[in-house]
């Protein structure tokens, strides 16, 4: 067995490129988290039997789910 030795370097990326301000991930530090998010859902739920809905944003009703994905709470 034999060793080349060459003289390219590899380069570390000590921080990777700043993404852009549309590419927003969906909870940033510091604002609601998604257990804020279901629990309101569940309150609302709870207190009314409607609620926003905490995947597409659209109503939620207790007995029959999302009008607007058909997602439940259960």
């Amino acid at each position: 067995m034999s060793a080349v030795a060459t003289s390219e370097r590899t380069v570390l990326v000590d921080d990777p490129p700043a993404a852009p301000r549309s590419a927003r991930r969906l909870f940033q530090p510091g604002e609601i988290s998604l257990e804020d998010v279901v629990l309101g859902a569940w309150e609302g739920l709870a207190r009314s039997g409607r609620a926003e809905c905490p995947i597409c944003g659209g109503r939620i009703a207790r007995e029959t789910g999302c009008e607007g994905c058909g997602s439940e709470l259960s």
